[in-house]
């Protein structure tokens, strides 16, 4: 039941103003620096949700920046999934994704700003 009302919440916030909006790592087994940005014409943003999915061979980590630094941190390895979200109130965010040791695999981020 935990599960379930869980996964009603995550599309709950998935399904802000601006739309669910998908980035897909291109090359897993090297660094990338992701900005993600609101939706042409979405008003002020006062949330961010983001999903990651996938599956990687080896170990990697992906974080949130705000202000600078890390704010949110996920280590990655084998199956991915996790969920991020919470009070947002920037156009933009900056995810890092870090590979330590991936030899290959796919990863896919869903986010929405919220209006």
């Amino acid at each position: 039941m935990k599960k379930l009302i869980t996964c009603f919440a995550v599309a709950a916030l998935l399904s802000g103003c601006g739309g669910t909006r998908t980035h897909d790592i291109a090359d897993v087994t090297k660094a990338e620096t992701i900005i993600l940005m609101k939706a042409s014409g979405q008003k002020a943003i006062h949330s961010l949700s983001v999903t990651g999915s996938g599956g990687l061979d080896g170990n990697a980590e992906i974080t949130l920046i705000l202000n600078g630094g890390p704010y949110k941190t996920e280590a990655l390895s084998g199956s991915v999934s996790f969920q991020w979200g919470g009070d947002w109130y920037s156009d933009e965010a900056e995810i890092r994704y870090s590979p330590t040791s991936v030899t290959g695999g796919n990863l896919k981020l869903r986010y929405a700003f919220n209006n």
